[in-house]
């Protein structure tokens, strides 16, 4: 299996691309729309124990209902189990409509997690408590939410907090960095060599599990798209006019979004094979180049609520 998913999860509205920055040391290119939803990234993590290049995953939830419909599909299992890191951002107000939406996005993405990977099987969850000014929470907002936090199975960062506690932990992004830094990234069923390098050179046989877009990647991506597609195309037939679904017509949609899948698989493989001879630096680049223009395209036809020609 390859390197797991970090998931980084919040509203649109929410500053990412601060954590994205402090993280990664870069933020990646937004969608079409001007978002960073279903965009991906990475992080090179680097400690005294090992190496590992992670993939980050980005979604903003505009709807936790939405979401919830289409992460609860049997579709979702094998994206959801991809995921090893789940990272919900979201504003420091704890009363009202906020806080009741922060509480409803954690209790949804527990319900997801229980449903297709199992209890206890869902890596590090961190809550992430945020805003634009970087500032932190009282001691009351962090007390009150650290026990929500804690009911739904997450951690809680102050990400404003700074140094250490009163019990000697790290605080705001330091705690981040630690705790996404001791989780498993090795993944699981496969060599734990295929996915972490130790310093040691790769040989010829390893080069195709440091490849960004080996199979499993644009498997995984592909699916990751197919989610979406088949949300939207769901939504559109559910709102005719209240009358029975034209069979006709959601045959055309399901052949679309078949037809859309396979589009970018034969994209994502094709730039593989183009590039099977340069570096492995190069081959990021080029891989990165075309997820990002896959991306673009993807969204921008669902913000015109159709899938892609």
């Amino acid at each position: 299996m390859p390197t797991p998913r970090l998931l980084l999860l919040g509203s649109p509205s929410n500053p990412f691309a601060k954590l994205l920055t402090d993280l990664t040391g870069s933020v990646p290119p937004p969608n079409s729309s001007g978002s960073l939803a279903g965009v991906t990234h990475e992080w090179d993590i680097k400690t005294q124990y090992y190496n590992a290049t992670v993939p980050i995953w980005i979604d903003e939830i505009a709807d936790i209902d939405e979401w919830q419909t289409e992460f609860l599909r049997p579709e979702a299992k094998q994206v959801v189990q991809a995921v090893g890191a789940w990272v919900y951002c979201f504003g420091h107000a704890v009363d009202g409509d906020s806080r009741e939406t922060a509480e409803k996005t954690m209790k949804v993405v527990q319900a997801v997690v229980n449903e297709h990977s199992g209890f206890g099987q869902s890596g590090v969850m961190l809550a992430v408590g945020m805003t634009s000014n970087e500032g932190s929470m009282t001691e009351d907002q962090r007390a009150s939410l650290d026990d929500a936090c804690m009911d739904y199975g997450f951690e809680l960062v102050d990400y404003g907090a700074k140094g250490i506690n009163e019990f000697g932990e790290k605080q705001g992004f330091e705690r981040l960095k630690e705790a996404l830094e001791t989780n498993d990234w090795s993944g699981t069923g496969g060599d734990e060599d295929e996915e972490l390098d130790f310093g040691e050179e790769p040989d010829d046989d390893s080069i195709g599990s440091l490849d960004i877009l080996g199979k499993n990647e644009a498997e995984f991506t592909a699916e990751l798209f197919g989610l979406k597609t088949s949300l939207l195309a769901s939504d559109s037939v559910s709102s005719t006019d209240g009358d029975a679904p034209d069979v006709d017509h959601v045959v055309q949609d399901q052949a679309a979004e078949v037809d859309d899948l396979d589009f970018m698989m034969g994209k994502l493989l094709a730039v593989r094979e183009q590039s099977a001879d340069l570096p492995i630096a190069q081959r990021k680049k080029a891989a990165a180049k075309a997820v990002q223009e896959l991306m673009g395209r993807d969204m921008g036809a669902m913000s015109r609520g159709s899938v892609p020609d």
